[in-house]
């Protein structure tokens, strides 16, 4: 690896590294410089700002994740069962994206900040879109789906990235007001978007799973936990 492309990812991987446990907004451009022993003019020869780098960080997250989840569908042979796996990995609401996630959440509203998710949401689209055509088309080769967009999956992605952007909203008014994550808001939301995918797919009723309800409700409370602490 050049020196320069060394730089830039010890950059992201401490900026990453110090998003997560400071918070976005309270870590600095020099902040990072100071851990890894860099300088300005050497930051910005990489990256615009620090808008860029987190943009850029989320941009890995996605690219990771969509490795991680063809990694687990690699042994699995049923369409629907693929399908499955990809879109929960798509969504972030494992605990395994918690400290991303909470880092991202106080963002997700802010006009200044749309080009971060935005960047976030084509990100995963893109990292995600291979596996979850393929996926599509195992089934619809089989007969368990017979999508209505035919081989286009870009609704499909954009319901997922619709999805998880409206639950963390509702997720972050409710930590906001400082209020106990209510189930039965988001459980409204799942089925909403459930049946939206399975109506793209002509898929079996109750065949998609996007999230289960307890396992958005343990989430929630310690995102909301560790966004309070």
């Amino acid at each position: 690896m050049r020196k320069g492309d060394a730089t830039r990812q010890e950059i992201l991987r401490v900026s990453e590294s110090l998003f997560c446990s400071r918070g976005y907004d309270a870590t600095s451009v020099q902040d990072i410089l100071d851990v890894i022993h860099g300088s300005k003019g050497g930051f910005y020869h990489h990256f615009a700002s620090k808008e860029e780098v987190l943009k850029t960080v989320c941009e890995q997250h996605a690219a990771a994740s969509a490795a991680e989840a063809a990694h687990r569908c690699a042994p699995v042979a049923e369409p629907m069962k693929r399908l499955n796996l990809l879109l929960r990995h798509m969504l972030p609401f494992s605990r395994s994206d918690l400290t991303f996630f909470v880092m991202l959440l106080p963002i997700l509203d802010r006009p200044e900040s749309v080009t971060v998710r935005v960047g976030y949401q084509d990100a995963l689209a893109a990292a995600f879109s291979p596996a979850l055509r393929e996926a599509v088309r195992d089934g619809a080769q089989t007969g368990d789906l017979r999508p209505v967009t035919g081989g286009s999956i870009t609704p499909l992605l954009a319901v997922i990235n619709a999805f998880w952007l409206e639950a963390s909203m509702l997720l972050l008014r409710e930590i906001r007001a400082g209020h106990r994550p209510d189930p039965t808001a988001v459980l409204d939301l799942l089925q909403v978007y459930r049946r939206s995918v399975e109506a793209l797919l002509d898929a079996p009723y109750g065949s998609v799973v996007l999230v289960e309800l307890d396992e958005w409700q343990a989430f929630a409370e310690e995102a909301a936990s560790l966004s309070r602490s």
